[in-house]
């Protein structure tokens, strides 16, 4: 399988213009800045709804490495950005890593919940508070919310108690919940989309016997590394490292 050397959405078209469209209302007002973010890594910018609007300048662009730029400021009243990146070398599977910073901005009444942190004292991850909305909690840390949901497996809707990872760890596989490693030409992978949320609600239940069951038929579809680690991780319980797998 031949894969771009260089990615940052691994989902179709359609899965994207899907939560663009849910989260329009909320996003007027703020489409210059996630419009701009989208293509960032093949140097190419969506058309504006707006012709008459000109192209920002090189000066109206921050680098955030790996050849990604975004427009100057952020989300809400943030005046950073950051976003994650989804990427793979041929061959190789998928990477998520932070680009940015996490700025916290304080809680709001759409983004009240739990911030979670590392041994070193960053930023890692978020649990989901009733209420809560993507776009307020991107704007709670001054990240792209659209990339925080397609790393976290986000179908359509955050429910309380989620977890979502802010901080992926770079040296972990993301398993593609869209498309097996294995996929063939034509293949209907909806029973493999089925699988990875299956295996995620088993994971976050710690229900091992059901993880089990699960794995036996979404193992083999997996990149052979991110299989040998998951494989590894269920033997031995390791559930955190398998929700970050399966977020």
């Amino acid at each position: 399988m031949k894969r771009s050397t260089k990615i940052t959405m691994v989902v179709s078209a359609a899965v994207v213009a899907g939560l663009l469209i849910l989260a329009l209302p909320a996003m007027l007002g703020a489409t210059t800045w996630v419009t701009g973010v989208f293509g960032a890594s093949s140097g190419s910018t969506p058309e504006s709804s707006d012709s008459s609007a000109e192209p920002a300048s090189d000066d109206d662009l921050v680098d955030l490495g790996d050849g990604i730029s975004v427009p100057a400021g952020g989300p809400g009243e943030c005046t950073t950005s950051a976003r994650i990146s989804i990427m793979a070398d041929d061959d190789e599977p998928f990477h998520s890593k932070l680009l940015g910073e996490l700025v916290e901005m304080g809680p709001s009444e759409l983004a009240n919940g739990e911030v979670l942190k590392n041994g070193g004292g960053e930023i890692y991850a978020y649990v989901v508070a009733p209420g809560d909305s993507p776009i307020a909690i991107g704007e709670r840390f001054c990240i792209d919310y659209v990339t925080v949901q397609l790393h976290n497996h986000v179908r359509a809707n955050i429910n309380p108690g989620d977890i979502l990872y802010l901080r992926p760890d770079p040296t972990l596989p993301w398993i593609d919940p869209y498309s097996p490693f294995d996929v063939q030409p034509g293949e209907q992978t909806g029973p493999y989309y089925d699988a990875i949320d299956f295996m995620r609600n088993a994971v976050a239940a710690k229900d091992l016997a059901e993880a089990q069951r699960v794995w036996e038929g979404l193992g083999p579809r997996a990149h052979p590394e991110a299989r040998a680690i998951a494989a590894q991780a269920l033997e031995a319980g390791d559930w955190e490292l398998l929700r970050q797998m399966f977020p």
